[in-house]
């Protein structure tokens, strides 16, 4: 199944307001003071907030937790760690910005993280040093004389998060979710070459974030860990997963195989092998870590072990419908990046399964029962997930999908409360980053995918409801900020605690229906969901009315847009080959069958 009117993901937005265009401008650092502004979260007269509103601030706070988890924070096992890794990653770096048009890499200091851990505490442990954490305007955009900017770059090390308050404890969702983001980038970058301001270096950011996802394989699937067969993998027969992996102590926390780890490491290896076959410029450039063939072997590896492990019943039995929906959306993924028509065939027939199981818990009015909590979550990820499936030869659910979406659409959407509701009869509603992440990508698919009307109007009154007054995104930088939009949330630096916060999501949010009110109920950092919630958020985002390519539907951003001098532009010199492609062949016997 297709979707039902093609020019949805290609998009631009007419009449866009503003506000959106002053965003834009001040990320290029066009709009005089507009960087230097530091107000806390406050309430201005009532200001239209609208589709473009909406899905550019979903552009920026998706950039900024990926940023701050890959690059900044320090949450996880980072890179370099040691002698051997130092010299390779200095030899890349100057690959990398030979390739980039660029003389140094966009953040000082960085600490880029190979394998994130599950949680976190995002309070800066000292004061910040960052072009926005700086007042005056002469030292954000210099003294009009031609003088540069005092702060030109985020110095992450000044940024990172105390590692005392850190799980440190790796899981194949914060792994999948963080490097899906990073590629899920790498392509947005390159697709915006021409749109992005030069100061974003968004040819630097697409080169490193696709090293440190090969970088990641690597040491998650291939050969780091104490047996050097991968650090999240159980055994030499097959790619099933440990669920938490301290590399610290080197040892497992948890040897249990769950569904949505893999589920989650399915959606990112089929985006790497759709990023390798490509030909994007950040993988060809400067040159591959791990050869695209040898990608495609784990991704079949994954995929097959997947099926094997978890029959649709046993997904359910281990989590919930809601969970059905995720693996769908896997699937779909895989089913249009398998290595095999055999292949290919076997994943369509057990989305079919995945989505009968579906039809057996789905009401007569659309309800998905033996969900979760969130009911709103569960019709969410069940939508998306049978579309996506639906992209699959062999694969065709729409209506199911259809039915799913306008039940979530109608029966939870709560117009008082401007964002949607657990349960019917609920008067409390708890939403985490997972659940809106379900409900985002719900929304998303109802818009691009069947097209229907009112989706957008939706999204935009429940981001503004749920992201900034009920503050589920914590705080955001200059590019986002607006003193036009009723609920203004601070920049990091006076976002809470001593020395603020990094602009990333809450764990949960807790709206009180008799009340009117929101609180913050979990203000912790958790990796897996707030990442899936900024994977989905991006695909529905877009920069200057041009909206993420595709729209995170599987099979529709495999492709660059080509422009003027991508011939020459898209193709790796060679330079930068830091190791032996053969070394990442996979070793485990169930990814060549």
């Amino acid at each position: 199944m297709k979707r039902d009117d093609n020019s949805r993901t290609e998009r631009t937005v007419d009449g866009a307001s503003r506000r959106s265009f002053l965003k834009i401008a001040a990320a290029a650092g066009g709009v005089a003071g507009m960087s230097g502004l530091t107000s806390a979260e406050s309430e201005t007269p009532d200001v239209a907030y609208e589709w473009q509103d909406a899905t550019l601030d979903s552009y920026w706070y998706s950039l900024y937790n990926m940023n701050t988890t890959i690059a900044v924070s320090g949450v996880g096992v980072l890179f370099p760690h040691n002698e051997q890794q130092k010299k390779m990653f200095k030899k890349r770096l100057r690959a990398i910005l030979k390739h980039s048009e660029v003389d140094k890499p966009p953040i000082k200091n960085p600490n880029l993280n190979m394998a994130p851990f599950t949680e976190g505490d995002p309070h800066f442990t000292q004061k910040p040093v960052a072009p926005f954490t700086v007042d005056s305007r002469k030292h954000q955009h210099g003294d009009g004389h031609g003088e540069a900017p005092t702060v030109q770059r985020i110095h992450a090390n000044t940024m990172a998060w105390n590692r005392e308050e850190m799980s440190h404890v790796v899981s194949p969702s914060s792994v999948a979710w963080t490097h899906l983001k990073g590629v899920t980038w790498a392509k947005n970058f390159q697709n915006h070459f021409g749109l992005l301001p030069e100061n974003m270096a968004a040819k630097f950011r697409a080169q490193m974030l696709t090293t440190i996802a090969q970088i990641s394989i690597k040491a998650t699937l291939v050969d780091g860990g104490p047996d050097g067969n991968g650090a999240l993998t159980k055994n030499d027969d097959n790619l099933l997963l440990v669920s938490g992996y301290n590399p610290k102590k080197k040892e497992v926390v948890d040897s249990e195989p769950r569904p949505m780890q893999h589920a989650a490491m399915l959606w990112f290896l089929s985006d790497m092998v759709s990023l390798a076959e490509g030909g994007w410029y950040g993988y060809v450039n400067p040159k591959p870590l791990i050869p695209s063939e040898k990608l495609q072997q784990l991704l079949d590896g994954m995929a097959k072990t997947t099926m094997n492990a978890f029959p649709p019943e046993k997904v359910v039995e281990m989590g919930s419908t809601r969970d059905v929906g995720v693996m769908l959306g896997g699937m779909g993924w895989y089913g249009t990046h398998a290595g095999s028509e055999t292949l290919r065939e076997r994943a369509a027939e057990y989305a079919n399964a995945l989505a009968s199981l579906i039809k057996d818990n789905l009401s007569d009015d659309g309800v998905v029962q033996n969900g979760t909590e969130n009911q709103a979550a569960t019709q969410g990820a069940v939508g998306q997930g049978l579309l996506w499936a639906s992209q699959v030869e062999g694969v065709s659910h729409q209506n199911t999908a259809r039915a799913v979406l306008n039940c979530m659409m109608e029966q939870f959407w709560d117009e008082d409360a401007g964002t949607f509701a657990t349960g019917t009869d609920d008067e409390t509603y708890t939403i985490t980053a997972r659940d809106a992440g379900d409900v985002t990508g719900g929304l998303n698919a109802a818009d691009a995918v069947l097209d229907i009307e009112g989706a957008q109007d939706l999204f935009a009154t429940y981001f503004n409801q749920t992201f900034n007054r009920g503050r589920l995104q914590r705080a955001q930088r200059p590019a986002s900020l607006d003193p036009e939009e009723r609920y203004v949330l601070p920049l990091p630096q006076n976002a809470g605690g001593k020395y603020g916060q990094a602009a990333v999501y809450n764990t949960e949010v807790t709206y009180l229906a008799d009340a009117d009110e929101w609180e913050v109920t979990d203000d912790r950092f958790t990796t897996a969901q707030a990442l899936y919630l900024a994977n989905q958020d991006v695909w529905i985002g877009q920069w200057g009315g041009s909206f993420y390519d595709g729209r995170g539907v599987p099979g529709e951003t495999d492709q660059p847009v080509r422009t003027a001098g991508d011939s020459e532009t898209n193709t790796s010199t060679g330079t930068g080959n830091e190791s032996n492609p053969n070394s990442t062949a996979p070793t485990h016997t169930e990814t060549s069958q």
